[in-house]
């Protein structure tokens, strides 16, 4: 099925669910694990970017409870801005798309999901984050 615009009716369901995750497994991996991996070794005081461990070596201060609660923190936020990133450009059809590529046919993001940005499902265990994450650590 080869399309010049953006193709989605008549998609079986499977189909759409397989490239929403395939889509959902590189943001996960390559935004959210990334993001959590850095912000994490800054809370913990084991970054290797000496700028970056000077710039909050305050938090080495901090007791070990309160620095997991620090990074619960950082997952809590970086997750819900992927949410959010999502759910706007579902709320703004009439200024923004996210198309995603497969096989050489592009997909509106937004005509495969039911909702935007529930693919990621925190309180889940089929989310994407269950799925895909290497760091796991999210937050109910």
């Amino acid at each position: 099925m080869k399309a010049d615009k953006h193709e989605v009716r008549g998609l079986p369901f499977k189909q759409r669910l397989k490239i929403l995750d395939e889509f959902g497994e590189i943001l996960i991996n390559t935004v959210r694990d990334h993001s959590l991996k850095m912000s994490m070794s800054y809370a913990t005081g084991k970054s290797v970017n000496q700028i970056k461990a000077n710039q909050y070596n305050v938090l080495s201060q901090l007791s070990e409870e309160q620095k997991e609660k620090v990074n619960d923190l950082l997952s809590e936020t970086i997750t819900d801005v992927i949410f959010e990133f999502l759910h706007m450009i579902d709320e703004n059809p009439d200024k923004m798309e996210l198309i995603i590529k497969k096989d050489g046919v592009q997909y509106n993001y937004c005509d495969l999901t039911e909702h935007a940005g529930s693919e990621i499902a925190c309180f889940e265990d089929d989310g994407w984050i269950q799925r895909f994450s290497k760091i796991g650590r999210f937050v109910l």
